[in-house]
């Protein structure tokens, strides 16, 4: 009964494999993007690999006492390898639609009946291999429960760092600006190349008309997890690490080992040095952990919807639910299953939107701050905005061209407030994209839509958007030559140490 019961929960923490199976390992890549700790996404993932397991093992138990037992385990031999090949086919070395897995499915299945008809030896030998699969699969459950209770021992760093100047009454500032705004994944051809019939996109393009425009931009990755390192160190970066102590480790272009980013080498640090006051409220990179020491007032955050369905912040019950609802759905409308988490990444994703817009209009309304960082999770998939409807979506079905709409309008906010200050004459701004639209990442996803695929003819353009207004600019020009995305930090940089800027 042991034995049967290892195995259950073996299978169990298989078929539950993509919701955690990003945490295996120390999970670096997620304790860098998330703003809280993860002992409630822990404890919920464990309770739904052991619950699972557990009614695996009383279904499989009870029929184990009757006569059909043998059929059972003909169709367990049937079922369960394709099953598991489509649930994990994401971590596999080979890209398989809907039709490859059911080929490989009826295939298999074929394959089982054949041996069990023809070749009881064989057949027999099947389901030993079987039989070690499951003590395999009991020591991967084990294994897995361990990693992920050393992952529930991680403290996540600072998620807000306040300056004085920021909630105190202060002076007017008297000091040239820079603020830069990264619109994630911002596409040139779609602002300003070929941009969607009917999409009005007036704040871009009265930007446009007082700012330099550059046509050619050459980019320099297309993660933002490694574009932004590389925009404020100056540096290109190739891969990365996030200790379990918080810290930021690099390996730069054409470089061997890897070595420590922080704020002081970056452009915060450099612009604190000439004097200036700085400002970060960014998303998805944390942002306050990483460059703390060079950034005096900072806020960073992202609450998106976990794999699985699990969300930071809600409760033991409804994380360790929504997973095995998730797996339910998936067996008889996996359509449908898929659409309804897109729609709770679509609501998670306006939450971190609404809250980095509401911080960010706070930095520039105290207008204290001289080099301010914005990084905002627009026009990045999920699409959050319905053009249609003039308001934020209420679920999957919009298009990469309804958040081209909301990234105009929350430009408009920014440049009406810098434009009411009397420090406009000496502000420089810089609005850009980390990356271009990845148009090869999302088109096979529940998210893509019909405009999507229709505005992007069938294609990927990688130039990212890069508009540069210096201080008292009033005329619009446009440079078409070629032109590397990581000149951005050397703009910065000149105007930091108020030199005459050179593009």
């Amino acid at each position: 009964m042991l034995k049967r019961l290892s195995r259950c929960i073996g299978l169990a923490s298989l078929i539950l494999v993509m919701n955690y199976g990003a945490l295996l390992g120390g999970g670096f890549d997620v304790r860098m993007h998330v703003p809280f700790a993860l002992k409630g996404i822990v404890y919920a993932q464990m309770a739904d690999i052991v619950l699972l397991g557990l009614l695996l093992f009383a279904v499989i138990g009870a029929l184990s006492r009757t006569g059909l037992y043998p059929w059972v385990r003909l169709t367990l031999a049937i079922v369960v390898p394709p099953y598991l090949l489509s649930r994990m086919h994401a971590l596999l070395p080979l890209s398989l639609r809907g039709g490859g897995v059911v080929a490989l499915a009826v295939a298999w299945a074929a394959f089982v009946v054949l041996l069990r008809l023809r070749f009881k030896g064989g057949y027999r030998r099947l389901m030993q291999v079987g039989n070690f699969a499951g003590i395999f699969l009991a020591v991967f459950a084990l294994c897995s429960m361990v990693q992920l209770l050393c992952v529930m021992r991680w403290r996540p760093g600072p998620q807000e760092r306040g300056a004085e100047w920021e909630t105190t009454a202060q002076p007017p500032r008297v000091h040239p600006r820079v603020v830069w705004i990264v619109f994630d994944e911002l596409s040139y051809d779609q602002v300003f190349g070929h941009r969607a019939s009917g999409l009005a996109l007036p704040h871009f393009d009265a930007l446009r008309g007082e700012s330099t425009v550059f046509s050619e931009v050459q980019p320099i990755g297309d993660q933002t997890v490694k574009v932004i390192p590389s925009l404020l160190s100056g540096q290109v970066i190739d891969d990365y690490r996030f200790s379990f102590d918080n810290r930021l480790k690099v390996r730069d272009v054409g470089e061997r080992g890897f070595h420590r980013l922080d704020g002081a080498g970056t452009v915060f640090a450099d612009a604190q040095r000439e004097g200036w006051r700085t400002a970060a409220v960014g998303w998805y990179n944390p942002y306050c952990t990483i460059y703390a020491s060079a950034i005096d007032d900072c806020y960073w955050m992202n609450v998106d919807v976990m794999d699985g369905g699990m969300v930071q912040g809600a409760g033991f019950g409804q994380n360790t639910y929504r997973p095995l609802r998730q797996v339910g759905e998936e067996l008889v409308t996996p359509a449908a299953a898929a659409r309804e988490l897109c729609g709770d990444e679509v609501r998670q994703r306006i939450q971190t939107y609404i809250d980095l817009r509401e911080h960010a209009a706070q930095v520039l309304k105290t207008d204290q701050a001289d080099f301010i960082f914005l990084h905002l999770p627009v026009p990045h998939s999920p699409s959050i905005w319905s053009r249609a409807r003039g308001d934020f979506a209420q679920g999957c079905g919009s298009s990469y061209v309804d958040n081209l709409a909301l990234a105009d309008s929350e430009l408009g906010s920014i440049m009406a407030t810098l434009k009411s200050s009397t420090r406009w004459k000496d502000t420089t701004v810089i609005v850009e994209g980390d990356h271009s639209w990845r148009t090869y990442l999302w088109k096979d996803g529940i998210e893509w839509t019909r405009e999507d695929a229709e505005v992007s003819r069938a294609g990927f353009d990688a130039r990212p958007a890069v508009i540069v207004h210096l201080a008292g600019q009033t005329q619009a020009q446009v440079d078409a030559a070629p032109w590397s995305l990581l000149n951005v930090h050397s703009v910065v940089e000149q105007v930091i140490r108020g030199e005459a800027v050179h593009f």
